[in-house]
């Protein structure tokens, strides 16, 4: 079982990408292609699906986002291809509020969830989801490794996740992003 690809993005097809690790190119179903570009070496999570017709690589780009996938395939009725459809349609942060909050009008806008899928989904999900990495969801790669760096100085992973929750991880730097985490978790 595969846990991540570490690589190079090496093209991207209609609905995947091809991460090159040690010579070989690893083809990944994606939600987003634009958010893995071309040229870049980066962590792309990985599910892999086998089944008497498939055998394929689902790519994430965040361990969060493939979560929230693992947690949509255990619905009933819900397989790997609708649950990766559901995150090509919005973000993991929508998408969580909107079972969280039990909102059937908006999970059945999603193509290919009929409304008994959404109930099926928010009746199985609602309240079982980590609401509170919200940031998580959308802070991207970096925030596993910031958040790796603080802990290993010996901060708690709630006052990390507060400090965090404060900026934009997309936007900085690792470095940038675990200097200003210090000075929030210093000034408590």
């Amino acid at each position: 079982m595969y846990y991540y690809l570490h690589g190079l993005v090496a093209m991207h097809l209609k609905n995947s990408i091809v991460v090159e690790c040690g010579g070989i190119g690893y083809e990944c179903l994606v939600s987003h292609v634009d958010e893995f570009p071309i040229g870049e070496i980066l962590f792309v999570y990985v599910y892999q699906v086998i089944n008497e017709n498939d055998n394929y690589l689902i790519g994430f780009k965040t361990n969060a986002e493939k979560s929230l996938f693992i947690s949509l395939i255990s619905v009933k009725g819900i397989g790997p291809k609708s649950a990766l459809n559901a995150l090509s349609f919005t973000s993991c942060e929508r998408l969580s509020r909107a079972i969280d909050e039990a909102d059937e009008l908006f999970l059945t806008k999603i193509p290919g969830l009929g409304r008994k899928s959404a109930s099926q989904i928010i009746l199985d999900l609602k309240g079982k989801l980590n609401i509170e990495n919200i940031n998580y969801f959308a802070q991207g790669e970096n925030y596993d490794l910031v958040c790796s760096a603080l802990k290993n100085l010996g901060f708690k992973d709630k006052e990390i996740k507060e400090a965090i929750g404060t900026f934009d991880l997309n936007k900085m730097s690792i470095e940038s992003a675990i200097s200003s985490a210090l000075r929030i978790l210093n000034d408590k």
